[in-house]
Order: C-alpha cells, then structure tokens, then sequence
C-alpha cells in the first residue's frame, strides 16, 4: 500500500493524555482519500463536473499505536474493491521514524467505505467506468470487482 499523505501531529491533535485523539485519524483518512482522488485526476471537483460524488457509509479502524504532539504520520491507503455503487479502502497511518534504522510503527488500520451517487439527487449510481480506469492505473494491485 502506498503512502498518499503525511502529516505531523499537532498540539491541538492530542488529548488530555498527551496522545492524537482517537477521532483524528478520521480527518487523516479523509485527507489521505481526498489526496488520492487528486492524484488519480478523480479530485471532487471532477466527480462534481460529472454529476456524481460519494458518501461514506463505513468506517473500521483499528488503533495499534499512540502518536504524539510532533510526531510525522505516514498515511497511505489502496482501493480494495469496486462494487457497482460502492468503493471500499484499505488505509492505515505509521509514525514515520526518525532515522533510517527504525522501522515505522503501525498507529491505526482498517477500511472505509463511500457510495457513489447521483449529485442532483444523492440516489446511488454506477461507479463511472473513468473512475475504475483511473484507479487500475494508479494502484500496482488492481482491486476486486
């Protein structure tokens, strides 16, 4: 799985526990999914442009590690599967080590979910074949149908 985004960790991230709060590997998913919809060329002002956009319907994640205030996570993320409405992701975030001698530390894994739909109507709609073109190009592992 590739690395599509980094980020390093803000005071504002953390908790009382000096830790980034649970909910803010969300906001670094949806960063990591908006940065891999641009490099395909699918960014959401292309899915606006053709009629279409998505919902999340599901998040899974998993928690493995803490980062904290400063800390660099390396996001990365892949397209498992292409349903006829639906994409599904596999994502997850590694504080990115110091030297090169250290291996980088899993903090969080899981998947998530969107639903393509109608940008008029918020109906479900076919994942356009453009888009399916974009993602088998862009991926080394072509995803499930």
């Amino acid at each position: 799985m590739e690395e599509i985004f980094e980020n390093r960790v803000r005071f504002a991230e953390t908790d009382m526990q000096g830790i980034v709060f649970y909910g803010n590997y969300l906001t670094y998913q949806d960063e990591t999914v908006s940065e891999y919809l641009r490099r395909i060329g699918y960014g959401y002002a292309t899915m606006e442009a053709a009629d279409w956009d998505v919902h999340v319907v599901g998040v899974d994640l998993d928690y493995r590690g803490q980062a904290t205030f400063g800390d660099v996570v390396g996001n990365a993320i892949r397209v498992t599967a292409i349903g006829d409405a639906s994409i599904t992701y596999e994502y997850a975030a590694h504080r990115k080590p110091e030297t090169d001698d250290e291996e980088p530390e899993l903090l969080a894994e899981g998947t998530l979910t969107h639903v393509a739909v109608d940008a008029a109507t918020g109906s479900p709609t076919t994942v356009p074949e453009g888009f399916r073109e974009a993602v088998a190009g862009f991926q080394e592992e072509a995803p499930d149908r």
